[in-house]
């Protein structure tokens, strides 16, 4: 994981722009580094993605399992909200929330549907870019949303799903939001439609270049062959008033080897000259360490690296790199 960090500081180093490093972080690597066009693809409950229809546990030859999802980088954030804590706050509201730091998820499954409470994922609001300043330093706890997601699997190629969300400030609650959507699968290609809202005091992202809007659809199709997946999507397809109206992105990744994964995308922004690129890796996947009937059919990497820079027609102004390191179990 250090190593990880080093590289990401070292390419951080190496533009002179403004860099925004999100390590450790939850959930939303292997979504910054497909260019955040991930509304058609499955995913594990501790990666994430904008449509809630997508979520998996495990494969059909499962038929009742459950999960629990460990954070391994929990020791620097209960360092972090050791720190930041209230000096007053009820040790029964300490311990908690510390355990909340160290088991990030909790997912459920049967043959029809998939249950997950998904919990501590920090988010912020759009323009605050203040908030990510020295973000490896802050507790995940001083805004962060916990959230509910269940998908239905009505048939093999049908899949629909929801997602409540209440957001924090520690344990105070301050709002709540929710998001819905449906994956077709008809032969090779999956497409997917979700549908978002949120809270009247404002959108939460999970980082600057997350370009989801309250009361908008997005749109998105996948193609998966081999170890290759292409992955597309339209952002705010309802909206015009709003921005990423009609935004495109789209992604590829690529599994050479089963301990890796190599992924690139971008997104053009809509009614703006900026544009992004995206790369980023998966390593080590969790399915070798366990028995057949317990592998997940979608990447389960245990590591995931995720840089992104966007340019201002061709100049780069901003950077993002992301770490996300979670166990299941």
């Amino acid at each position: 994981m250090f190593r990880l960090l080093l590289v990401i500081l070292l390419f951080r180093s190496a533009l002179a722009l403004e860099w925004i490093t999100l390590a450790p972080n939850p959930s939303f690597s292997r979504d910054l580094a497909l260019g955040a066009s991930t509304v058609a693809l499955a995913y594990p409950p501790q990666s994430e993605s904008i449509n809630p229809a997508g979520l998996s546990l495990f494969g059909s030859r499962s038929a009742r399992i459950g999960a629990l999802v460990f954070n391994p980088a929990a020791p620097l954030q209960i360092a972090n909200y050791a720190r930041d804590v209230n000096p007053g706050k009820r040790d029964a509201e300490i311990a908690a929330e510390t355990a909340r730091l160290i088991v990030s998820a909790g997912a459920y499954r049967n043959r029809y549907f998939t249950l997950a409470v998904l919990l501590s994922r920090p988010v912020m609001q759009p323009g605050h870019t203040l908030d990510y300043v020295d973000y490896e330093q802050h507790s995940s706890l001083f805004s962060h949303q916990n959230s509910i997601a269940g998908t239905l699997n009505l048939q093999p190629r049908v899949a629909v799903g929801g997602r409540i969300d209440r957001y924090y400030n520690y344990s105070d609650a301050q709002a709540e939001g929710y998001s819905y959507g449906v994956i077709l699968r008809p032969r090779g290609l999956a497409l997917g439609i979700q549908y978002q809202r949120f809270p009247g005091t404002g959108n939460r992202v999970w980082h600057p270049l997350d370009r989801r809007d309250d009361g908008t659809t997005a749109a998105g199709v996948a193609w998966h062959r081999g170890g290759v997946t292409l992955c597309a999507q339209v952002m705010n397809l309802t909206q015009p008033d709003r921005h990423a109206y009609l935004e495109p992105h789209a992604g590829v990744e690529w599994r050479p080897a089963r301990a890796l994964a190599v992924r690139a995308g971008g997104m053009q922004f809509s009614r703006s000259p900026r544009w992004v690129w995206t790369a980023g890796l998966g390593l080590l996947d969790g399915n070798w360490f366990r028995s057949r009937a317990a592998r997940l059919v979608v990447p389960d990497d245990i590591l995931q690296l995720a840089v992104a820079v966007q340019y201002r027609k061709r100049t780069p102004e901003l950077g993002v790199a992301s770490l996300t390191c979670a166990w299941r179990w």
